[in-house]
């Protein structure tokens, strides 16, 4: 006995390596652009929280996320934090949305120099502070997993394990019953290669659906 079904996949893009922290000044306002990595609102927002606990005594910290692949607006958002309305958030929003790099969250922290900046300086200000911060930023490719549910014989269950660690598959989970089924994620790059060793593996029992 020998199936396979498929459950999920996604796309591949830049990431965010590490965090990258920029400072520039303007007019004596001094602007703290920290870049980060950030896969869901939720986590964007928890790192927005770290930002104003690092810097208290701030006058401000206006934000913008975009958590998903380069340009999708499905999962973002943006604040002034007390700017004048559309001088911050939506500044860093357009840019973190043009970047080419995924999965982002943007803080930029304002400490007021005493001279105002009107509202066109203040978003070239908050803008240009997330610029230096992507201009230093390092990025790495975001593996696109398919995660996938098969089911084989107790003997093909070594080879199957081997075939997975020559790919780069990772197991997520096994079940043992009268057959044995495994939860493990693949590479979408790598699928024609991973399915035809499992092919041959199983005599044709066990074939990968095409997730394309």
């Amino acid at each position: 006995m020998a199936s396979s079904v498929l459950t999920s996949m996604s796309g591949r893009f830049s990431i965010p390596l590490n965090e990258s922290v920029s400072e520039i000044e303007v007019k004596k306002s001094l602007f703290i652009c920290h870049l980060n990595h950030a896969d869901s609102a939720s986590k964007a927002k928890q790192y927005i929280e770290s930002i104003r606990n690092k810097f208290p005594d701030a006058g401000h910290h206006c934000w913008a996320f975009q958590t998903e692949q380069p340009g999708s607006t499905r999962s973002i958002g943006c604040s002034d934090d007390g700017e004048p309305h559309g001088t911050a958030g939506k500044p860093i929003l357009n840019i973190l949305c043009h970047s080419n790099v995924g999965e982002l969250v943007a803080v930029v922290t304002r400490y007021y120099g005493g001279t105002k900046l009107g509202t066109g300086g203040l978003a070239r200000a908050y803008g240009d502070s997330v610029k230096a911060s992507l201009e230093q930023l390092k990025t790495k490719e975001k593996i696109p997993w398919c995660q996938t549910t098969i089911e084989f014989e107790y003997s093909l269950q070594s080879m199957i394990e081997k075939a997975l660690e020559t790919t780069s598959s990772e197991i997520i989970e096994l079940q043992f019953s009268e057959t044995v089924k495994m939860v493990f994620r693949y590479d979408e790059q790598r699928y024609e290669e991973l399915s035809q060793q499992l092919t041959n593996l199983s005599k044709g029992k066990l074939n990968l659906k095409n997730p394309f």
